[in-house]
């Protein structure tokens, strides 16, 4: 008890307040101030309070002058702050960039009719999105915020694709297209600016495209994963009809189902709140 009356007697001179507080432990930056159970002690300046029960006497409190200062200088202001980074390097976020890279490929496909090739590359990245969504959910480890950002990136990206130039062959309307395309692009364009406000200062290029720089995390609706879906599905039959000869009948019903799906999952992310949550950066020694 020695040594924490003389650690109380080294704090900061005091303000007194006429407001009354119960318990607390107060102190200013990394000096302990005082246990006190009716008065609020504070600096003029920045100061810090933490609401505790019944603190009498003080060494109930902390069992030793090194647990107490331990107390006052855990998450101060002025600490060094270190940037929370991640392995990025996963099977999932592997599996990912390779549906990127499929991209350019099935739709070049697409416009030279080749269409038996391209609904079996299809189907290989769909394949792909089920797998790292699977291993990222089954062993944390290969879980990474960058992937909840690549992933909904990559579908949009094929899906993008897909959808332009199955428009350019004619087995996709146009006024869907430009409807998909567009909501697409709003999504991305948030992407970008949640990942802006998320990063804490210094902004720089080089930290603003740093996958490992872990700053949010994104979250789709349950409408949103659903309208995934059905682009899909009409992605595959707009494929598989020419590939294997199949009837279209099916085809206008799934334009006006993904249309509807499209707009409403556009206004989900709109009113629906917790879309994207913010990492924030720990603090260390």
């Amino acid at each position: 008890m020695c040594g924490m009356n003389n650690l109380l007697r080294l704090s900061s001179i005091l303000k007194i307040c006429s407001s009354n507080i119960t318990s607390s432990v107060l102190r200013y930056r990394s000096t302990p101030v005082m246990v006190c159970q009716l008065q609020c002690f504070r600096h003029i300046g920045h100061y810090r309070k933490i609401g505790m029960k019944n603190v009498a006497p003080l060494c109930q409190v902390f069992e030793n002058v090194k647990s107490f200062k331990l107390y006052s200088t855990q998450n101060l202001p002025g600490k060094k702050i270190k940037d929370q980074t991640e392995n990025i390097l996963t099977v999932p976020n592997f599996l990912t960039v390779g549906r990127m890279i499929m991209c350019p490929i099935l739709g070049y496909l697409v416009i030279q009719n080749d269409y038996p090739t391209a609904f079996g590359l299809f189907v290989i990245a769909g394949i792909t999105d089920l797998l790292d969504g699977w291993i990222a959910r089954t062993f944390p480890s290969q879980a990474s915020l960058a992937g909840s950002f690549l992933d909904p990136l990559a579908d949009k990206l094929l899906l993008g694709t897909l959808f332009v130039s199955l428009t350019y062959s004619g087995l996709i309307p146009l006024p869907l297209t430009i409807l998909i395309v567009a909501r697409d692009s709003l999504l991305v364009a948030s992407g970008f600016y949640v990942r802006y406000i998320s990063l804490e200062p210094p902004r720089t290029l080089g930290r603003y495209f740093d996958p490992s720089l872990a700053t949010a995390q994104l979250a789709p609706t349950n409408i949103s994963k659903f309208n995934t879906a059905v682009q899909l599905l009409l992605v595959a039959c707009s494929l598989a009809v020419p590939a294997f000869s199949l009837p279209e009948a099916i085809l206008p019903v799934l334009w006006y189902v993904t249309g509807t799906t499209t707009v409403l999952s556009g206004l989900s992310y709109v009113f629906a709140k917790n879309t994207y949550r913010i990492i924030t950066r720990s603090r260390v020694k």
